[in-house]
């Protein structure tokens, strides 16, 4: 039998319609098209097993916990939660994953490639779902509501992340001071305090800090941005802190007082200035005796 050859990569194959299909690696050609979604595809067969999401026939379930799947080779995927088989392996660091689909989104962490960007902010991803929990953020769509205070969020591990504080569980403790959080990455920024590890550099003044919420805020300097603002009287901060200390003005709150004259201040600095006024005419008083 003669067997027929690819002219790009020299794959053989034994028969005509199969070199065919193989060619359209290389062209990227998609002649099959979905008639409900129009989505393409370069064999016919994976057309008909796409067909089947539209179809909404999940015929294959899974013995374990009952859940359903529109194709055999999925449920076998999902199986392997249930026995721990991590068959795809990361060639550069070794770790394993039950999908083939989820190896190939952790290549792009060594790769650095983000090939699924935002329609609206071009912000670019690694991996798709991360993308769609992305667009939530624009679409203003908060599904996720925590049932104590009503707020709500875009995202499940965000709404998760916040349940922790109604808790009050912090179970990440600093073992040099003793002070705990509720979530791991605050703890780790919290550490560079005492190591002085300062990651996030301003490209304009190269100035560096240990958090980058810390960076963002700086870089607000250089740009003049001001995102914060005033409901009462619309004046404009850089800072959200900056903004919250200027609330305590038209709220009349006073917290910090004088341990001298009593005298009560909304803002620390304020009192910190107040007590300096003290200490200086205590000296002119010394002076003059």
């Amino acid at each position: 039998m003669k067997e027929l050859s690819c002219t790009v990569c020299s794959r053989q194959f034994s028969r005509k319609d199969k070199l065919i299909n193989h060619m359209r690696i290389h062209t990227g050609e998609k002649p099959f098209s979905c008639s409900v979604c129009h989505a393409a595809f370069p064999k016919k067969y994976a057309l008909i097993r796409h067909k089947k999401i539209h179809s909404v026939l999940k015929e294959f379930c899974c013995d374990v916990c009952s859940k359903c799947f529109t194709r055999k080779d999925t449920l076998n995927e999902h199986k392997r939660i249930h026995t721990g088989e991590k068959p795809y392996s990361c060639s550069v660091c070794h770790m394993s994953f039950c999908q083939n689909t989820t190896l190939k989104d952790h290549k792009r962490i060594h790769t650095g490639e983000k090939p699924y960007s935002c329609s609206v902010c071009q912000i670019s991803f690694a991996q798709k779902t991360a993308l769609n929990r992305h667009i939530k953020i624009h679409l203003g769509l908060k599904e996720y509501c925590c049932d104590i205070c009503q707020q709500r969020f875009s995202m499940k591990q965000s709404l998760t992340r916040h349940m922790k504080i109604h808790s009050g569980f912090k179970e990440f403790c600093c073992d040099v001071c003793s002070t705990c959080f509720t979530r791991k990455h605050n703890l780790t920024e919290h550490m560079r305090i005492h190591t002085g590890e300062k990651p996030f550099s301003c490209s304009v003044c190269h100035m560096s800090f240990c958090q980058n919420t810390t960076l963002k805020d700086h870089k607000r300097i250089h740009t003049g941005e001001k995102p914060y603002s005033c409901s009462v009287c619309q004046i404009s901060f850089a800072q959200k802190t900056a903004l919250n200390r200027h609330m305590k003005v038209h709220s009349g709150l006073k917290e910090f007082c004088c341990n001298i004259c009593s005298k009560n201040f909304s803002r620390k600095d304020t009192l910190t200035k107040h007590i300096k006024r003290h200490s200086q005419e205590k000296n002119t008083v010394g002076y003059q005796i």
